[in-house]
């Protein structure tokens, strides 16, 4: 029986699952975008040559890859299964008697409007990381806090329990079906066989992370869960959009979020007033809420251990993180004039998922080639970066590690 699960989030990566966007973008619209999550449409015809530089970057380091809509394909050749999962996919969307949609309309959509059966596209699901995502020696569907994202896991938990390659994995499905919890596969960091970080913000809440806290106790090696609250911002929509694993105990993160947030506080306060100078709205986050916004919780099987107001401190104080080394995203503070100089270089690189770095191996990760400043600070520090161009994939607002669902990793 084949072994499936993370066991640490810088060990060697053997296998991840992908999927390359496709029809699915085309059927994404300047008056529908926002409800699907985009801040833009993006050109398709550029985003694929991208995503399989990134895909082929992963294979010529060792790393199976596998793709979604591959394993879809393979199992709807049995109309059994086909049914089944048309019917657990979509749900209440009724179709007709002698349908002739194809496995990939999951994914892409209806391609009629006026069909007598509708149900939207999935421009999402490219960003493989949050339908699912594995632990050690299992693998957890998630429970999205969008409506536009929740298909894509009930796709996902439908592929992973029928297709032959996964027969005998542990697939837990429970968080999915649990209307309290939210989680979803960017907010959890798994630093080790026996301690696992989830973030707590716009995608997951608290109900979430006690899920999968019970899961991961009564299921898994895991002893710890460390619960690291964020700005509930989507700008921060996911821990990984702001910290990453780069090494063994080795972490690549923004500036200033964790020990002194009062710097972006006064970054918004400068931009919301030139908005109102300009005449514009201002967008961004509320000035205050960044006060309080972040603490850690540590959680065992008997309930809450500790809280930390000081995040890294905590962190380092389990032995998880060794703060001496940590990376900032746009460089070290040293060579910026001001904290506000470093934290807005930071803020434009980490719009362009800057910190939102892939592991393939203890000290190598891949990132966008964008992110020019961070990738310097990275190798300055002697990890070794793998960069590509993704001009159009960011636009969906994600990065490497986003796009990269993990199906095996070993221990660091």
């Amino acid at each position: 029986m084949e072994r499936f699960g993370a066991w640490s989030e810088v060990g060697r990566l053997r296998t991840v699952l992908l999927h390359q966007p496709g029809l699915e973008h085309r059927r994404t619209l300047p008056w529908n975008k926002e409800a699907l999550l985009f801040d833009d449409v993006i050109d398709i015809e550029e985003a694929r040559p991208q995503h399989k530089q990134f895909s082929q970057t992963l294979a010529a380091h060792g790393v199976e890859v596998l793709f979604l809509a591959d394993l879809l394909k393979d199992i709807c050749r049995d109309r059994g299964f086909r049914s089944e999962i048309f019917s657990e996919v979509l749900q209440d969307v009724v179709l007709p008697a002698e349908d002739s949609y194809q496995a990939y309309d999951l994914i892409s959509g209806t391609p009629n409007l006026h069909a007598k059966a509708y149900w939207d596209p999935l421009p999402n699901l490219y960003f493989m990381r949050d339908p699912a995502f594995a632990v050690p020696g299992a693998i957890v569907i998630s429970h999205p806090h969008w409506p536009a994202r929740q298909r894509e896991s009930r796709l996902v938990a439908a592929i992973l329990k029928r297709h032959p390659r996964f027969e005998g994995a542990l697939v837990y499905d429970g968080i999915l079906n649990d209307a309290e919890a939210r989680i979803e596969g960017g907010d959890v960091l798994i630093a080790d066989e026996r301690n696992v970080i989830v973030g707590i913000g716009e995608r997951t809440n608290a109900a979430g992370a006690a899920h999968l806290g019970k899961f991961l106790f009564a299921n898994t090696s895991v002893e710890r869960v460390f619960r690291l609250y964020i700005p509930a911002k989507r700008e921060f929509m996911h821990l990984d959009t702001v910290m990453t694993f780069v090494d063994r105990g080795q972490i690549l993160t923004m500036p200033y979020l964790w020990e002194q947030p009062e710097v972006y506080t006064r970054i918004a306060i400068r931009s919301r007033e030139q908005c109102a100078k300009l005449g514009f709205d201002y967008r961004g986050p509320d000035p205050a809420s960044f006060a309080h916004s972040t603490w850690l919780e540590v959680w065992t099987r008997d309930g809450l251990e500790r809280r930390f107001d000081n995040e890294m401190e905590g962190l380092g104080a389990y032995g998880i993180v060794d703060p001496s080394r940590t990376i900032t995203v746009a460089g070290p503070p040293k060579v910026f004039a001001s904290p506000e100089e470093h934290g807005i270089e930071a803020l434009r690189e980490q719009w362009n998922d800057g910190a939102n770095t892939l592991a393939v191996k203890p000290g190598q990760v891949i990132s966008y080639s964008c992110n020019d400043r961070t990738i310097r600070a990275l190798e300055d520090e002697g990890i070794e970066v793998l960069s590509f161009v993704g001009s159009e994939l960011v636009r969906g607002r994600g990065g490497a590690r986003c796009m990269s669902m993990p199906l095996l990793r070993e221990g660091a």
